[in-house]
Parts: C-alpha cells; sequence; structure tokens
C-alpha cells in the first residue's frame, strides 16, 4: 500500500513539474517497467521510483552539488562506494527514489518495477530465462505497467534505445 501511495504521490510531483516548464522547453517523458528481468539503463533528469526484487543497481548522481539526493533502502544491501559521483547496491528488495535532478540508473536483475518522468534516454534488454519466458512489460509515455499490463509490450530481448522527452517535430514526429 505504502509503494502504491508512493507512485501515486510521484504521478503528482510529475504533474506539476511538467506544468512548471515552459512551452518551448521539450515535454517530460515517462517509462513503466513492470516484472522486469534483465538490464534496464537510465540516464534521466527527473524523477524515478522503483524496486528490485534481487540485483545491482548502480546509481551515479550526475547533478551532485544539487539538492536532491538519491535513496536506496532494502534487505541485506550493500552498498559500495565507485567514485565520488557513483554507488553500487547489492541486495535483496531494494527500493530507490530519486526526486530531481540528473541520474544515470543501471538495473540489472529480477523483479525489475520502475516508474521515471523526465528527459532523457533509457536502454531496455531483457533477458528470458528460457526461450518463450516472460522478460517483464514496459510502456513510453503510455500507461502504468502495474495498472494494465496488458496493455504493455514485451521488454525487448536485445538491447534497444529509446528517447524520453523528445522535442516534437512540426510533422508531429518526435526528434530522432
Amino acid at each position: 500500500m505504502r509503494m502504491l501511495a508512493l507512485f501515486a504521490c510521484s504521478a503528482v510531483l510529475a504533474g506539476l513539474l511538467s506544468g512548471l516548464a515552459g512551452a518551448a522547453e521539450p515535454t517530460s517523458g515517462t517509462l513503466s517497467v513492470e516484472s522486469g528481468r534483465g538490464v534496464v539503463t537510465l540516464d534521466i533528469r527527473g524523477s524515478v521510483l522503483g524496486r528490485l526484487a534481487g540485483g545491482v543497481l548502480r546509481v551515479t548522481d550526475q547533478t551532485p552539488n544539487d539538492r536532491f539526493t538519491p535513496l536506496v533502502v532494502g534487505r541485506k544491501v550493500t552498498q559500495d562506494r565507485v567514485n565520488a559521483k557513483t554507488t553500487m547496491y547489492r541486495g535483496v528488495g531494494l527500493r530507490f527514489r530519486m526526486l530531481g535532478g540528473g541520474y544515470r540508473l543501471v538495473m540489472r536483475g529480477t523483479g525489475i518495477d520502475v516508474s521515471a518522468v523526465g528527459k532523457g534516454s533509457v536502454v531496455l534488454d531483457g533477458e528470458p530465462r528460457f526461450l518463450g519466458d516472460d522478460a517483464g512489460v514496459y510502456s513510453l509515455d503510455g500507461v502504468d505497467c502495474g495498472q494494465n499490463p496488458e496493455l504493455c509490450l514485451q521488454l525487448p530481448t536485445e538491447p534497444v534505445r529509446f528517447v524520453l522527452g523528445a522535442k516534437e517535430q512540426p510533422g508531429g514526429g518526435p526528434n530522432p
């Protein structure tokens, strides 16, 4: 129930943040991943909420001098500082929250559930256990996969890069 409330609060916050952006600014994009297995890489300026059932989370704070700090909690968590901006978290039941600022996150493992709002890029690489297995679902600028997984797409089994918050071209399509 807490996680649902946290996601609801993030949706409200995302709406407020996108409403504050100027009309000339590119719009914020959204990402939703549910029950992911494999690797999800986010390079984003915005907000991210998520959990990782088991695996490794690498967080690089690209704006370390701002007022925003990443929060990561869980069971059996080990934390290793890679450098002044990057920390690796390993454990079970990792939950994380990054509100505001710029971050690069690499989530590798099982049970990847992520909701993100902002501008940047994402690389999705699903790793099913065996041929025909489900590697999870995702949605870009669409539905919440936690609420409506049947409306979401299967995670690709080869790395695929997407842009979040792409500026619209006059013809209506996003910039490459």
